[in-house]
């Protein structure tokens, strides 16, 4: 594995329950399902294009074959591209459906509007706006159907959105421009400006229903402003190279295709150190002295596996306990204050410890992290006494952080 740095938010959020028993026989964590179903060119929605043609939207769905569990977790996938080119079937955004598929989640690689002219502020801004309506679009596409139809048996509280370069900025303006004040004004207010572009929204389809996902995955993108990112928004999980020359690690003016826009942007770093200071759960994984998109080889656009293998692993253990939810929905907040009760022990110890909650407690997660925030191991408890094995730790101060849904609860332990 490269070296990689992981950037945790103020609450340590759990970033990983990673056992072969998590959530249902490894589901979401191991690859239980062996094939996987595409079914191609599902219509999500249609708007106008910069052409002023109406252009249907359309998305590939992904699912794991002879799947019974009657609602699971979705992410919509969007490619990069620079907003100018690219599709739905971009190896990575192609091999990150299987990969996911394989693991018992529903994904959707989504078309979204793209070309602009001139390469300017404006024209860029309106594309970005255009794809982030659409992958709204797509959200809310799914919740109707839930609600409705019910064909891609989704559950409506488990849709994550993600994206590489391109689609990953979108996916992050998805999460987080939630305000039709935040739009910048060159567009919003310009000359001749479309009305949809005054809204957070847009007018792809499927009106009525939420359009805010429950996570998001970033993959070399960036948020617009840090400061759209508030206390309790959702999670986010990024990778993202240092020498990223596309879309820039920190703050920086961003180019297209080599052209300066006049337009900050904040990349990954940036944003992670907002969704620290804001408490908001997320996890950064930093390439030093990386370019853009390393997973894709740029010669001849093949998967570059040792890359790949690092973002399907961190992005999976980030999600999974997001999508195991249900192994904590019964659970409530009065139940959850319980944890205050939490034992570990003995502490110090060179040796296992004991971590016992109250008896009406089951099923939490259990992560264990050294003083610089990296991921020793994790676990999924299923009863009130877990013993964990110290083992071959080296001697020194650890954090041990207990889930229950969306409460948590953190012990130090000394090793000796």
């Amino acid at each position: 594995m490269k070296f990689f740095t992981l950037t945790l938010a103020i609450l340590w959020s759990l970033t990983a329950i990673g056992q072969a028993n998590s959530c249902d026989g490894g589901r979401f964590f191991d690859k239980i399902f062996n094939d996987v179903d595409v079914t191609t060119n599902v219509e999500y929605g249609e708007n106008r294009n910069f052409s002023g043609q109406t252009q249907k939207l359309r998305f590939n769905f992904y699912e794991p074959q002879g799947d019974t569990l009657e609602k699971r977790p979705l992410i919509i996938w969007a490619f990069g591209g620079s907003f100018l080119f690219g599709d739905k079937l971009s190896p990575d955004i192609v091999r990150l459906s299987n990969e996911f598929a394989e693991r018992g989640y529903t994904c959707a690689a989504i078309d979204y509007r793209l070309f602009f002219f001139p390469i300017n502020q404006e024209q860029t801004l309106k594309a970005v706006v255009r794809a982030v309506h659409d992958m709204r679009a797509a959200v809310r596409y799914f919740r109707k159907d839930a609600a409705t139809d019910n064909r891609f048996n989704i559950d409506p509280e488990r849709i994550f959105v993600g994206g590489v370069s391109a689609g990953g900025i979108t996916a992050v303006q998805v999460g987080y421009l939630d305000d039709s004040l935040e739009i910048p004004s060159v567009i919003a207010n310009g000359s001749g400006a479309d009305t949809a572009f005054n809204s957070v929204e847009g007018v792809s389809g499927n009106p009525n229903y939420s359009s805010k996902p429950n996570l998001v995955i970033n993959l070399c993108g960036a948020v617009g402003d840090t400061n759209w990112i508030q206390p309790g928004d959702v999670p986010i999980v990024s990778l993202h190279g240092t020498s990223d020359g596309t879309v820039p690690y920190g703050s920086q003016e961003i180019e297209v295709t080599g052209t300066p826009i006049g337009f900050f942007v904040d990349g990954s770093g940036s944003l992670h150190v907002r969704a620290d200071n804001m408490g908001v759960a997320n996890l950064l994984y930093t390439w030093p002295g990386v370019g853009h998109t390393p997973f894709i080889n740029t010669s001849n656009g093949a998967v570059d596996e040792e890359y790949m293998d690092t973002v399907v692993r961190t992005v999976r253990d980030f999600i999974l306990p997001y999508a195991c939810r249900e192994l904590t929905a019964t659970v409530g907040v009065a139940d959850a204050a319980k944890l205050a009760n939490l034992k570990v022990f003995p502490n110090p110890t060179d040796g296992q410890v004991s971590v016992e909650v109250p008896k009406a407690i089951n099923g939490y997660g259990i992560a264990l992290r050294n003083m610089q925030g990296q991921l020793v191991s994790s676990y999924t408890a299923l009863s009130p006494k877990f013993i964990l094995n110290t083992d071959g730790l080296d001697a020194g101060m650890y954090l041990i952080t207990i889930q229950l849904g969306n409460e948590q609860i953190q012990k130090k332990l000394m090793v000796y």
